[in-house]
């Protein structure tokens, strides 16, 4: 048996436990490379030899993990953003392709990179998007916040990974508690799951990713709340906040900022159209 024919039975598995069949192709195939160190070239040349004992025991077992609807990312320890590889865990949430929306804004409103500034990160999680921004904007000092200290400790391994940890500051604590110099740029992907809607979420994430970094309370829109709350405070004026929201919430995040005079409200639409990140700034200041 090949291993293309050992990946064929996989997907076949896959589909039998609910994955769609395109990501069930996708996943069968990403753990056979994963197990084998193979990039997709080598698998799609080489795979037709057949594998040795340990593949079949091992890669068995990571299938039926998939099955029971572990994460994919949970099983090969990664996940490409930004076109970065950042190690993931349990303790923090996956990131997400829609997630790379709050990079290209901030990006979009910075057209001299080497400019030198201050950006936080609220609620970093793996620190995708604190290391994104790093690389991208070379001059920039990063504090990134997370109230999870497993969560920390993932982050600062990615940031040294990657190269960029002399230039971001790690913080435990809520929003933006502690930040005592004001800021240039604050963003942040918050949770935004209403707590009644949490029970329907796909498994991979309801029974596998941290539900702090999920629930946003009642209607899904207590973190953004808080966020915008303090957010005035701590920007310097002309200064930005770029922050991730449910398909649903656009108009939340206007009445919020409105309520607390941020002004210049832009709102940034996903690859499907829904209204994903929202940008307003400080004017004025206190």
């Amino acid at each position: 048996m090949s291993i293309l024919s050992t990946v064929d039975a996989a997907r076949a598995r896959l589909i039998t436990s609910g994955i769609q069949p395109d990501e069930a192709g996708l996943d069968a195939e990403v753990l056979a490379r994963h197990l084998l160190g193979w990039d997709r070239a080598t698998y799609f040349t080489a795979r037709h030899q057949e594998p040795d004992n340990r593949f079949a025991t091992t890669y068995g077992a990571l299938v039926e993990r998939r099955a029971s609807r572990e994460p994919l990312a949970h099983l090969t320890g990664c996940r490409e953003f930004w076109g970065l590889d950042f190690l993931v865990t349990p303790d923090v949430l996956i990131p997400r392709p829609e997630t790379e929306h709050l990079v290209e804004t901030v990006l979009r409103f910075r057209p001299d990179r080497a400019a030198p500034e201050l950006i936080v990160d609220v609620g970093t999680g793996s620190g995708c998007v604190a290391i994104a921004l790093a690389v991208e904007l070379p001059a920039a000092r990063i504090v990134a916040t997370d109230v999870s200290e497993a969560a920390l400790e993932v982050a600062e391994t990615n940031a040294r990974r990657l190269k960029v940890a002399e230039r971001i500051t790690w913080r435990r604590g809520h929003l933006l508690a502690g930040l005592s110099e004001a800021a240039d740029l604050i963003v942040s992907n918050p949770p935004y799951c209403a707590t009644t809607a949490f029970s329907a979420l796909e498994p991979e994430v309801r029974d596998h990713e941290p539900r702090l970094a999920l629930d946003g309370g009642a209607d899904g829109t207590a973190p953004l709340q808080a966020l915008v709350a303090e957010a005035g405070a701590h920007l310097v004026d002309g200064g930005r906040l770029v922050v991730e929201f449910g398909y649903d919430q656009e108009a939340d995040f206007r009445r919020v900022v409105a309520a607390h005079g941020l002004a210049d409200t832009e709102i940034v639409c996903d690859l499907q159209g829904h209204p994903r990140v929202g940008t307003a700034v400080q004017r004025g200041g206190d």
